[in-house]
């Protein structure tokens, strides 16, 4: 039998979680902070506008304020859903070890305490995502997997043939 490339042994926290959370809204949707910017532009034009002239004092004022609200409303989605996540964990998902064993042609992942074993091919992944923390695996738009790079025995080995397996 084939032996695997690399044999990775991991844990996802609730604090991993966390920032996998914010990668995915703010990281993975590139067009948020942007789109939310505009937005609050949009906004501040219309509460800046006085006898059809915009009062440029009072329409950066309002942008600055709008647009730290709508990140504040964001924030404040995800950390809900966090809290959500960490509330209604029964099955011990967090704090778990995974050992994920990387071949030519495929991850098997197994989870011990979860009871489970799974086996994906490199092109049933959907989006490989890197971020300064981890490796994302997204297995469909929203179901992914979290790979800490601090668990990796071989950080530059692994990125390079992991990145391999992905054209761009």
């Amino acid at each position: 039998m084939e032996e695997p490339r690399f044999v990775v042994n991991t844990v996802m926290t609730g604090e991993d979680y966390r920032k996998f959370l914010y990668i995915a809204t703010f990281k993975r949707n590139k067009l948020m902070l942007p789109l939310l910017g505009l937005i609050a532009l949009a906004g501040s034009m219309i509460v800046s506008m006085s006898n059809g002239h915009i009062d440029l004092p009072s329409l950066i004022i309002s942008w600055i304020f709008l647009y730290a609200l709508a990140i504040g409303a964001v924030i404040i989605k995800v950390e809900r859903k966090y809290a959500r996540r960490i509330k209604t964990d029964k099955t011990g998902t967090f704090d778990s070890v995974s050992v994920l064993k990387f071949y030519e042609d495929k991850i098997i992942m197994e989870n011990e305490q979860l009871k489970s074993t799974g086996e994906l091919k490199y092109d049933q992944i959907f989006m490989l995502m890197e971020s300064k923390d981890y490796f994302i695996f997204y297995i469909t738009v929203n179901q992914a997997s979290l790979l800490r790079k601090k668990d990796i025995a071989d950080i530059s080995a692994f990125k390079n043939f992991i990145e391999g397996k992905f054209n761009g």
